[in-house]
């Protein structure tokens, strides 16, 4: 088997030069590179990547794992990806379709060196069962949670719902319907708590119960409300929903059934993302990007015994044509 003692002797360079090379640490130029690099290929030199991983400790990957692959895990994936690929990191994909057993694996990986930390995009098991895990490596998410060993970058979800609701009730909307998120979920645990205390704050408004959703699923509910809307006599003026897909497809399927927008009712979503431009959708800009990257940037400071030092998140109300 061809060794790196061999491309040495081939290329007319000392071990250190071609391992420089290997490695991609250190300086070489370019026309040394280029032979050291004609003489693996000559030779077929594959480089033992497990063992020079071994011997610098990281594997410089990072273990991302998600319930599935959807519109919010690609906007946050590409920005945590990129962000890995300038300090020279891989992002391994680890999709779990809500298996408790499967997130449990991905999370063992730190375990067995085959990854260096994990990111949780969406999670099955109780942060619990995760915390254990944190002896073995790193580990940040989004979702927020108050740990000293795991990471969280959250958006303040009290002060951007009670800033949403202050802003409809501004433009004139009385009548609000509220699409929440799961029920035990700390973000969704927030927004009732903005929600009560809006409410108690303008005693003139009514809180209907029958227009509070939780435990609001994705797949469809966006079409289902429209039609729940449709077909009731006492409506809301305006609906604000926890993602702006949601959103987008209650507009969709109100639009199909011959309304207006905002003309009939308004609509207001979260998140700020692709889709809310496309159809002028009124929203809360909860700058994803910012917080995928303060997740790498942790990981990456955990992982290099470095100074952490997180971008600060400012959610902003972003109006458009989808309110009056």
């Amino acid at each position: 088997m061809t060794t790196i003692i061999d491309v040495a002797k081939k290329a007319g360079v000392s071990k250190s030069t071609v391992s420089r090379v290997v490695s991609k640490n250190g300086y070489v130029s370019d026309a040394t590179r280029q032979k050291i690099e004609q003489a693996m290929d000559d030779l077929g030199y594959i480089p033992n990547m497990l063992a020079r991983n071994l011997q610098s400790g990281l594997t410089k990957t990072i273990a991302f794992i998600s319930h599935d692959f959807n519109q919010y895990t690609s906007i946050f994936l590409n920005t945590f990806t990129k962000t890995a690929l300038k300090y020279d990191f891989y992002v391994n994909l680890y999709v779990t379709a809500g298996d408790k057993e499967k997130e449990l694996d991905a999370l063992n990986l730190m375990k067995y060196k085959q990854v260096d930390a994990v990111f949780i995009f969406t999670r099955s098991n109780s942060w619990d069962d995760i915390k254990p895990y944190r002896k073995y490596g790193p580990i940040s998410t989004w979702h927020r949670i108050d740990s000293p060993d795991i990471y969280s970058s959250y958006v303040n979800q009290y002060d951007s719902y009670l800033m949403s609701l202050e802003f409809l009730l501004s433009r004139g909307y009385k009548n609000i319907g509220h699409i929440l998120g799961y029920k035990n979920n700390k973000n969704t645990l927030a927004r009732i708590n903005a929600l009560n205390y809006f409410y108690e704050r303008h005693p003139e408004l009514e809180k209907k119960e029958e227009w509070i959703f939780l435990n609001a699923k994705p797949y469809q509910i966006g079409r289902n409300i429209a039609k729940k809307w449709h077909e009731t006599s006492n409506r809301p003026d305006c609906l604000v929903f926890y993602t702006d897909f949601i959103a987008a497809e209650c507009i969709s399927e109100l639009q199909l059934l011959g309304y207006s927008i905002p003309k009939d009712i308004g609509i207001m979503g979260f998140d700020n993302n692709a889709i809310s431009e496309i159809i002028h959708l009124t929203t809360v800009d909860c700058h994803l990007e910012t917080q995928a990257t303060n997740c790498f940037n942790y990981l990456y400071s955990e992982l290099k015994n470095s100074t952490f030092s997180p971008i600060p998140i400012i959610q902003e109300l972003v109006i458009r044509s989808s309110t009056k």
